[in-house]
């Protein structure tokens, strides 16, 4: 599923004009264990300095950045609250030391951010901006959530492109060509299903008194 994920995020980049490099690409990190496979570096070739960027990124906001380096922990399970941070101390492995100086080598003295991918935010408000401040005060730069990719790609992808090279695109374009997505939301509708059943609807029905014949009769 790693592999899946980083693929996933990789093509999100790319197709917002991002020059995508993953760790085993560069020559002096091939050496490095198979966990750091989850980073890649990002450089925008199209960079909007307009644009806006807030701590939890939009789809659209990853344009402002101009570099980055980009860790993939989406954990689909569960959403990330404040315990799975304090817990998971590999879910910060993007702005460690050791993922610094790798990035440094890649970009040089050019300024870079550290984002995090995730899989969802709580829920609630309180909880949400729990997680969001352990995040800020480990010091990373930006975090995004995976359904924004998901999002961010759906919105890029068009139905009557192909897009033979990459297998993610062409399913997903597929997908929207059959209309197995719905207002650009992963909708997949299973006519397969057995219907939702209703309590079945009450029938009023004569009262019948058995009186074995000894019953009074009505005038």
């Amino acid at each position: 599923m790693s592999e899946v994920n980083v693929q996933l995020v990789r093509e999100f980049f790319e197709l917002n004009a991002f020059r995508v490099m993953t760790n085993w690409q560069h020559d002096s990190l091939r050496a490095r264990g198979a966990d750091h496979g989850l980073q890649m570096f990002v450089e925008n070739t199209m960079h909007d300095p307009v644009q806006r960027a807030e701590f939890v990124l939009g789809a659209g906001e990853v344009r402002a950045l101009t570099r980055a380096v980009v860790a993939v922990r989406a954990w689909h399970a569960d959403r990330v609250y404040a315990s799975h941070i304090e817990s998971n101390p590999v879910l910060l492995d993007v702005v460690s030391e050791e993922s610094l100086a790798r990035a440094r080598q890649v970009f040089g003295h050019d300024p870079f951010d550290t984002v995090l991918v995730i899989s969802e935010l709580p829920a609630s408000p309180e909880a949400r901006e729990r997680s969001i401040a352990l995040f800020r005060e480990a010091g990373l730069s930006h975090i995004v959530e995976f359904p924004t990719i998901l999002h961010g790609m759906l919105e890029r992808v068009s139905p009557g492109v192909s897009y033979g090279p990459s297998d993610t695109l062409q399913t997903l374009r597929l997908l929207k060509r059959y209309h197995f997505l719905r207002r650009q939301q992963l909708e997949l509708p299973f006519p397969t299903e057995p219907p939702v059943t209703h309590a079945p609807p009450e029938v009023e029905t004569a009262q019948v008194t058995e009186d074995n014949g000894e019953g009074d009769q009505e005038d």
